[in-house]
């Protein structure tokens, strides 16, 4: 049965991005890509690699 909606959850003040954050640390393909991506390029957000993994999550990194 799901949880009502309760405005004292810790996620009452959330915008959209900070549930994309948490969507995104708890998906286990995300958080595989992260972890090959930061390993190979020590996570240069400017890496070519980088960049395409970020746009295949709909992420953007300001330069």
């Amino acid at each position: 049965m799901a949880r009502p909606f309760d405005s004292n959850d810790r996620t009452a003040g959330y915008d959209f991005s900070d549930f994309a954050q948490e969507f995104l640390r708890r998906n286990s393909a995300y958080r595989q890509q992260y972890a090959r991506i930061a390993g190979a390029s020590g996570f240069d957000a400017q890496s070519p690699a980088c960049r395409r993994m970020a746009r295949s999550w709909g992420l953007e990194f300001p330069d």
